[in-house]
């Protein structure tokens, strides 16, 4: 199954609408909500991102840092570079390729993120987490893969994961 913006956008709305009763509360409810988002990954020779669930702690430590920040810009810092590093650490394994992320996401996330940690104050919860699905959906369909093929010889596969 590809990356779905529509599902991450749920959840989030659900963290965001459940009101946490913590920062730790509300970054574990995201920390989620993006696993499962990024799980749904396929590279361009379908491989799949098994060691996404190992990378839990950095996407929650991601997160933590995020809402912990004392700015905006902070925050979407730390949070694109955590997710960053995420994706970077993925293993990819298909039926017919494994590969590695060659290019970890838009570079561009951190500023983006930034921009609507400080405009997302007025808005309703759905508006807030369409927002912040679209941003880290556009930061995660720039992740580049570059799969192997499991028989030889053939040229890498390399390309946008969706």
């Amino acid at each position: 199954m590809p990356l779905s913006k529509s599902t991450l956008a749920q959840d989030l709305e659900r963290v965001l609408t459940d009101k946490p009763s913590s920062a730790a509360d509300a970054a574990a409810g995201w920390a989620k909500a993006y696993l499962t988002y990024a799980t749904g990954a396929l590279s361009t020779a379908s491989s799949l991102p098994v060691s996404a669930p190992a990378g839990f702690s950095l996407v929650l430590g991601a997160f933590q840092a995020g809402f912990a920040a004392q700015s905006s810009g902070t925050a979407g810092a730390v949070v694109a570079q955590g997710l960053t590093a995420f994706w970077q650490g993925i293993a990819w394994v298909g039926p017919t390729a494994v590969g590695v992320t060659a290019f970890p996401g838009n570079p561009a996330l951190a500023a983006d993120l930034g921009a609507l940690f400080a405009d997302l104050g007025g808005k309703s919860a759905a508006d807030k987490a369409n927002d912040l699905a679209s941003a880290f959906d556009t930061g995660a369909k720039a992740v580049i893969v570059s799969d192997v093929p499991l028989i030889q010889p053939a040229p890498p596969i390399v390309g946008p994961i969706s």
